[in-house]
């Protein structure tokens, strides 16, 4: 293909690119978990590479009208962002936006503007990673930029600089393997970097006009290299039905048991000021690893369930608004069959609902609902809500519809959704919590929903509220006194804050239960909380207590009721 030709094309190539990239790492992606060693063993990286670049293309399929080169690699920059999974996909997205952001109104591409798009790519992802380390994808995305570079200063065109970087980065490829002791024990290629050269190799193939399919998986070939073992490749390497095992040769390392404890928390920030500094700071002085920022959006990885809400505290004044949390000792990564959107107030809150795989989303956000439409919108499985109040219900049902509340039966009718979506008729935070603690992640979704639903309807919720003005009745009471509240009507009024949660308690317990809820707030003493424990073990022994703290400023206690 001559270059003119394909520099009259710029748009549409970068947008089939995008979309080969879905297709590849569809592919490929237990490939590249089989060999994921570093940062962590949990064999994931393929599966959070693929949902990014998706992510990314779904952006692209957003424009309209004719696009051009920045356009297309805008989108995807955006998408990227939005959809990134674990530190390799936030990693891409960052080199993405920097590329986007070397590109922006270019309309003719040359050999100089591309090398300075990768050189951009690379300082950006190396920015963004509070403690960069050689041999990862930092490591390969710099030796393309220098090969580019090179090319460039030399005068070559740009399929030929394109090809010349399409080699350099697999060769550097090969050689992280000897750059990081986790990559020499296991003898393979670092695993976010495989991914990286794979969708060179697509931009390579786009461009010059070359099938992907006639060309063998580069990932396949770089195992055997690394690896000196057998791979799948050719007749059917890297499709679903591929298991880790499958795809490894005898040398590579076995992930079934990582031993790797902790949590990853990927959370964006209502902060638009980037923070970038203060936040890599904060994170490493609190024990957090693998740290990427790029702004508004955080990656970091913490050792435990205390660390992690530790961290969320650190952030809360950015205004954290909305949070995913995942398990390192799971390998693999979450292949649900459902996405479950759960609304929250408060970083405990937060962080209960997203450790039930559920991408929870801060009911006290100015634009709560277009982080639900955004979160719908990117969703690659059928959506069900949990929303936490009468009020974001309704909007939800306005958005999304008024009809029978079966799982698939809600239609798209807002925010550009592609998956059907579900809405659970839960009015509080308890509901929520019970709704997400029946939640099954592998079962079909109208099971998954049907019994949510049941489980939130089936819950009493009651409320100690602060009094926010004064009444002469028909119920006296002063302004701030505590306001027993269940179905919508006070049920008592009491100055002390043990007495009111006792109160509240008593009156849902009064027509049985098994299971009691207690999501406290800020402003309820913990000498309360303990008072109610005690209370409960005297006068309703045969009821189990689970106590969530979402630590919410203004929040009292809601109570739920099974």
């Amino acid at each position: 293909m001559d270059e003119r030709d394909a520099l009259n094309i710029n748009g549409r190539l970068a947008a089939r690119w995008a979309r080969r990239t879905v297709e590849r790492l569809r592919r490929e992606r237990n490939d590249i978990n089989a060999i994921n060693v570093f940062p962590v063993a949990d064999g994931d990286t393929g599966s959070n590479l693929y949902h990014t670049v998706r992510s990314a293309y779904r952006a692209v399929e957003n424009l309209r009208g004719a696009v051009t080169l920045s356009d297309v690699i805008g989108a995807m920059a955006t998408g990227a962002l939005r959809g990134a999974r674990g530190n390799s996909g936030l990693i891409l997205s960052v080199a993405l936006r920097g590329v986007a952001d070397a590109l922006d109104g270019v309309t003719d591409l040359d050999g100089p503007t591309f090398a300075g798009a990768l050189e951009l790519a690379a300082a950006r992802a190396r920015t963004a990673v509070a403690t960069p380390v050689d041999g990862t994808m930092l490591t390969v995305l710099e030796a393309m930029a220098a090969e580019a570079r090179s090319q460039a200063d030399a005068g070559a065109d740009l399929i030929g600089l394109i090809a010349a970087v399409r080699e350099s980065s697999q060769q550097a490829l090969l050689e992280t393997t000897g750059q990081l002791p986790a990559l020499s024990e296991a003898n393979v290629v670092d695993a976010g970097s495989s991914g990286i050269v794979e969708l060179f190799d697509l931009l390579y193939l786009t461009i010059t006009g070359e099938d992907p399919a006639d060309h063998p998986a580069l990932h396949a070939a770089h195992l055997t290299a690394t690896t000196g073992g057998s791979t799948a490749s050719g007749t059917g390497a890297g499709t679903e039905a591929n298991t880790a095992e499958e795809c490894r040769g005898p040398s590579a390392p076995a992930l079934l048991h990582t031993g790797e404890q902790g949590f990853e928390l990927v959370f964006y920030v209502a902060e638009r000021r980037d923070r970038t500094r203060r936040v890599k700071k904060t994170l490493t002085a609190g024990g957090g690893d693998s740290i990427v920022v790029s702004w508004p959006m955080i990656h970091v990885h913490v050792p435990s369930e205390d660390a992690a809400l530790e961290t969320l505290r650190a952030c809360a004044d950015l205004g954290i608004e909305r949070l995913r949390v995942e398990d390192l000792s799971v390998t693999g990564g979450r292949s649900l069959t459902t996405t479950v959107i759960a609304a929250g107030s408060g970083v405990g809150m937060l962080f209960a609902c997203a450790l039930q795989d559920a991408h929870a989303v801060n009911a006290d956000g100015p634009a709560v609902a277009e982080q639900i439409d955004e979160l719908i919108a990117d969703a690659g499985a059928p959506v069900i809500v949990v929303p936490d109040s009468a009020h974001l219900l309704g909007e939800l049902r306005r958005r999304y519809g008024h009809g029978s509340e079966t799982a698939g039966s809600l239609g798209s009718a807002a925010g550009g959704a592609r998956q059907p979506v579900s809405i659970v008729r839960s009015r509080s935070a308890a509901a929520v919590l019970s709704a997400l603690a029946v939640y099954d992640s592998t079962a079909p979704a109208a099971e998954a929903f049907e019994d949510m639903a049941e489980s939130a309807s089936a819950t009493r919720v009651g409320a100690v509220v602060r009094a926010e003005r004064s009444s002469a009745g028909p119920l006296i009471y002063d302004r701030s006194d505590l306001l027993t509240i269940i179905d919508g009507r006070i049920r008592s009024v009491e100055q002390n804050p043990a007495a009111a949660v006792i109160a509240c308690a008593d009156r849902l317990l009064g027509a049985g239960g098994e299971v009691m809820t207690i999501v406290t707030g800020a402003q309820l003493p913990a000498s309360a909380v303990d008072a109610l424990l005690r209370h409960v073990e005297t006068r309703h022994p045969l009821v189990t207590v689970d106590i969530v703290r979402s630590e919410h400023p203004e929040g009292c206690a809601v109570l739920g009721v099974e």
